[in-house]
């Protein structure tokens, strides 16, 4: 797992990042969108820092392509560091976007951390990932807000780049 400082820069631009107020089917209602854009900023700049060709232009399949690859960011906030039972969460109605893989990012409720936890090409998460209902309850004891993929961040694959 890379563990990043968000600076006041990368705050700044997740707030701008998206010019609307919740996506359609938002299970939040749009209260989580500055977590997803603080993932999406974060893998953007660790990948331009590593030296990768990133197109940042987000659709609503995929949120940026590296190196050739729609990139479908997901991100969750946290109170600490992720461990390797948490749950990555694909939404079930976000299941036919046209990504290659999925990354896996958490970011902490006060703004300072994200964790690039790690990704899995598309297919092999459906293939892997458990179906959850609405309202089913995980292992810690958090209630689900609509049907999901859910893997736990153990079978995901660790960045090494």
């Amino acid at each position: 797992m890379i563990k990043l400082e968000l600076s006041q820069d990368q705050f700044e631009r997740a707030e701008k990042l998206y010019d609307f107020k919740a996506l359609k089917n938002s299970i939040k209602k749009g209260e989580s969108n500055i977590y997803g854009a603080i993932g999406e900023i974060m893998v953007n700049d660790y990948f331009v820092g590593k030296g990768a060709d990133v197109n940042s232009k987000s659709t609503y399949d995929y949120d940026m392509i590296i190196d050739g690859y729609k990139i479908d960011v997901k991100c969750k906030a946290t109170n600490y560091e992720p461990k390797d039972y948490f749950n990555c969460a694909i939404p079930a109605l976000q299941a036919r976007q046209k990504c290659d893989f999925y990354f896996f990012t958490f970011a902490t409720y006060d703004f300072k951390t994200c964790y690039l936890a790690g990704y899995k090409q598309k297919a092999a998460y459906f293939k892997e990932s458990r179906f959850v209902k609405e309202g089913e309850i995980d292992h810690s004891n958090w209630k689900f807000k609509a049907d999901n993929y859910i893997l736990k961040i153990a079978n995901i694959t660790k960045f090494s780049y």
